[in-house]
């Protein structure tokens, strides 16, 4: 609940900060459902789960775009895996929160960000993450994100990503397609795969349909396919939480402003 609360306080003051600058303030809220919680190609939930976020940034100019964002996953069944019953339906598996920045050189973005992870509500503790990125303005507008994760881990994951939208002549509706490639070096492959050391984690592919309703409403139905790469897969695994492959289902609502 005091998440909940959290992110309804955020909202206020975004909208009041809306208010007294509608061109440089962005607002964002998501809503979604999916099958299940896959994150880095790890299911850390196999049932389903209503995920939420609210991101709100600020365009300074000539000092890039300075943002936040919660992000929520509630768990809606009763169990969270078989193998890891802590989390009933209807309580906070994890809330993220995000100090996020970016600016773009020509074709380049750069952004720089802070996440804390917080798994309080299932006894989990909490872990914190820095980031830097990189994005290149060309055909499949390929991306590299670099996390570091300096409490629990003291690992590094990269994320490389590339993805295309195309216009579909109906209605504004548009097709997103995307491809992700995940790394991670031994300390992260040995405390999240249980490897024996670090390369290729995992990959996915998705797609998602766009789909504007008025101005500010947007409705995202989407598919996406991922799998475990090398130490990472579950033939290695004694985590039964581990699948090798599968596919993730879902709708999301996004409000913008």
């Amino acid at each position: 609940m005091k998440k909940a609360i959290a992110l309804l306080l955020l909202s206020v003051f975004a909208f009041n900060a809306q208010a007294q600058d509608e061109k440089a303030w962005s607002i964002s809220l998501d809503q979604a459902i999916y099958d299940k919680y896959v994150w880095r190609g790890q299911t850390l939930n196999d049932e389903g789960v209503n995920q939420g976020s609210l991101d709100v940034s600020y365009d300074t100019g000539e000092m890039g775009t300075f943002g936040i964002n919660v992000w929520y996953n509630l768990d809606l069944d009763t169990e969270n895996h078989d193998t890891n019953p802590a989390t009933s339906g209807g309580n906070f598996s994890e809330v993220d929160y995000t100090l996020w920045w970016e600016k773009s050189y020509g074709d380049f973005t750069l952004g720089a960000g802070h996440i804390y992870y917080d798994f309080s509500e299932v006894d989990a503790g909490s872990t914190r993450e820095v980031y830097v990125s990189l994005a290149y303005d060309m055909i499949l507008s390929p991306s590299l994100t670099v996390y570091y994760d300096y409490e629990d881990v003291d690992g590094f994951y990269v994320d490389f990503s590339i993805g295309h939208s195309f216009d579909l002549g109906v209605a504004d509706m548009s097709l997103d397609l995307g491809a992700h490639l995940g790394w991670a070096d031994d300390d992260m492959s040995g405390f999240y795969y249980n490897g024996d050391g670090g390369g290729f984690s995992d990959y996915s592919f998705s797609a998602a349909v766009n789909i504007p309703v008025g101005d500010s409403i947007t409705i995202t139905p989407s598919i996406m396919y991922y799998a475990l790469l090398g130490d990472a897969n579950s033939d290695s695994q004694t985590n039964t939480n581990f699948e090798d492959d599968d596919f993730v289902f879902g709708v999301n609502v996004n409000f913008s402003f």
